[in-house]
């Protein structure tokens, strides 16, 4: 793991590639796994740069697709204050199947340099079961 990783996690996911990749991107469907958010929203397919709005334990977040290569890996980072975090989810190929990798990295600014270990054990705590949730959806979804 990086200095700034937070967490990472691995499953293999009982479902076409391709349909992973297009189950993760259905923002509509993201309060079906993602800990915490209540509705998820962006219009048209995911791009670089796009921005994506997220309700999360009641306040009105922004997300952006700060790296994507389609199918392969999507970043989506979300930045509160002095904190960034970006999510990176990486696909790959498993005879039928998909094996999904999650990284959550987190910087903070010098002002909580000495909180830094703290935070990052927070946002672990809070998403570290993200892909297994994800799993679980992907796996009983129509």
């Amino acid at each position: 793991m990086g200095a700034n990783t937070a967490f990472t996690a691995t499953e293999l996911i009982y479902v076409s590639f391709t349909r992973a990749w297009e189950l993760l991107i259905d923002w509509d469907a993201a309060s079906g796994w993602m800990p915490g958010v209540t509705h998820m929203y962006a219009e048209g397919r995911p791009e670089l740069g796009m921005a994506i709005d997220y309700s999360s334990n009641g306040h009105q977040r922004t997300a952006t697709i700060t790296a994507l290569d389609p199918e392969q890996s999507i970043t989506l980072t979300t930045s509160e204050g002095d904190v960034q975090t970006a999510y990176r989810y990486d696909f790959a190929k498993d005879g039928d199947n998909v094996r999904m990798t999650i990284t959550a990295d987190v910087v903070v600014s010098e002002d909580l340099a000495d909180m830094a270990d703290e935070i990052r054990a927070a946002v672990a705590e809070a998403d570290g079961d993200q892909l297994a949730l994800f799993k679980r959806y992907a796996e009983a979804a129509p």
